[in-house]
């Protein structure tokens, strides 16, 4: 399996293709409510939980901390 690349432009290009989340290396488009859909997994967080990242708020992270996704 490719390990996917991560930087700021590739989000960007997500986002413009409608995506909103990226959860265990997965890309999501959210129909709905997306503060319900990220609030399931507040709610039972655990380090056994997926892996789940807002795309919008991965664009202020160092570029740095991209790459160790």
């Amino acid at each position: 399996m490719q390990k996917l690349l991560i930087n700021r432009k590739k989000i960007e290009e997500w986002i413009a293709e409608g995506y909103d989340v990226l959860q265990d290396g997965k890309l999501i488009k959210i129909e709905g409510d997306l503060q319900e859909f990220l609030k399931q997994f507040a709610e039972g967080a655990t380090d056994s939980g997926p892996k789940t990242f807002l795309l919008k708020e991965l664009l202020t992270w160092p570029e740095e901390e991209l790459e160790k996704l």
